[in-house]
């Protein structure tokens, strides 16, 4: 499914039976480190959102927003539940750096549109541990994170997507190939139409 036109959707994991657990992997364009560092070359961000029964596209509008803003570099899975938006985060964001983050992302969040959502920010290695999320959250994000590489990657030869199309295996190149040294019957048959007057 297509959410944006800034986002690429890299999968939908559908939800179980119990109509829970779904999730979505996007991947962006990224130019900052998760300390907004530029970097030298332009990246690919991969972060995921874990919906609740259904999905709630207005959380497409805060990442767009954070993407105009470079505040999505240290995000790795956003979550919202009943009112509250959950963030995990890159541990490594530095500290002093970590204010400005939440900051910008609480401004984000209570201008969500026909509410106003208060923010819950959890580091990445500590989802799982203790309270910190709904329920929800605790329950699916340590396998959403476990089972995705999400964060910031360098772009390679090998992510374009259409690499398995286009690998020489998979080539057909039509007809057999003609023989080193035979030629046509007619080497001055260009394929023109008899027809026509030069």
């Amino acid at each position: 499914m297509i959410y944006s036109r800034m986002l690429y959707t890299e999968h939908d994991n559908p939800a179980n039976e119990d109509n829970e657990g779904g999730y979505t992997v996007f991947s962006t364009q990224q130019t900052l480190d998760i300390n907004y560092t530029p970097l030298d070359v332009v990246c690919m961000q991969k972060f995921a959102v874990l919906w609740e029964e259904t999905h709630d596209t207005r959380v497409i509008d805060l990442i767009e927003q954070a993407i105009v803003m470079q505040q999505l570099s240290p995000v790795k899975l956003l979550h919202a539940s009943k009112g509250t938006l959950y963030i995990a985060y890159d541990a490594r964001l530095d500290g002093e750096l970590l204010e400005d983050f939440e900051e910008a992302w609480v401004d984000i969040a209570s201008g969500v549109m026909y509410d106003s959502w208060t923010t819950v920010f959890i580091k990445d290695k500590n989802v799982g541990q203790g309270y910190d999320g709904g329920r929800l959250f605790r329950k699916y994000v340590p396998g959403v994170l476990a089972a995705n590489a999400l964060g910031i990657t360098g772009y390679t030869a090998d992510m374009f997507l259409f690499w398995e199309d286009w690998k020489p295996e998979n080539i057909d190149f039509g007809s057999e190939p003609m023989e080193r040294g035979v030629l046509p019957d007619d080497p001055y048959d260009f394929g023109f139409s008899d027809d026509v007057k030069f």
